[in-house]
């Protein structure tokens, strides 16, 4: 007798069965986010830079998922839009983030007298190499590319659609981050 080698569902069968099964069982979702999880953490924290902002914003991005996937309506891939998901998180995270260090240094700066400020030396990861710090860098829309096509692997059209631009603006602002990090 011949076995049939095992295949895995696709990310739509998937998507379907989670419609089905909520918010009673979730062993679709459970797949979905085993199949994902891994590359939305390392999207989330090339973004955010922080291990545990990482954590917690992976966390968000499939509670969100969760909760809207009833409201997914399949105009694109489920990777496609589970990445619009990662952008608008992490995006939401880092300016809030910007805004609470802002604050701090605002507070700090009117706490200590002008004479004994130091600079700061908090940099949110001081020794992961240069490539690191030159994303560091760049303009959260600029590593918002790059991070979109190197680290989550998505085509040029899924981008597109990710960021709602049209392909050739997709391929323009790849091409014009690739050059600023350069």
């Amino acid at each position: 007798m011949h076995e049939k080698p095992f295949t895995e569902e696709s990310d739509e069968a998937l998507v379907t069965r989670c419609r089905v099964e909520a918010p009673y069982a979730a062993s679709a979702f459970e797949q979905l986010v085993r199949r994902y999880e891994p590359i939305v953490y390392r999207s989330c924290q090339k973004y955010l830079k922080d291990p545990s902002d990482a954590e917690e914003a992976t966390q968000d991005v499939f509670l969100r998922v969760f909760f809207n996937i009833a409201k997914f309506e399949g105009r694109s891939s489920f990777k496609t839009w589970l990445f619009r998901i990662v952008v608008n998180t992490c995006a939401s995270r880092y300016r809030l983030r910007r805004r609470l260090e802002e604050r701090h240094a605002d507070y700090v700066r009117d706490i200590e007298p002008l004479s004994e400020q130091e600079p700061s030396l908090h940099r949110l990861d001081l020794d992961d190499g240069p490539l690191s710090e030159a994303l560091d860098r760049l303009s959260l829309r600029d590593r918002e590319m790059l991070i979109l096509r190197h680290v989550a692997e998505l085509s040029f059209q899924e981008i597109s659609v990710a960021l709602r631009l049209g392909l050739s603006a997709s391929k323009m602002r790849l091409y014009r981050a690739e050059t600023r990090l350069r």
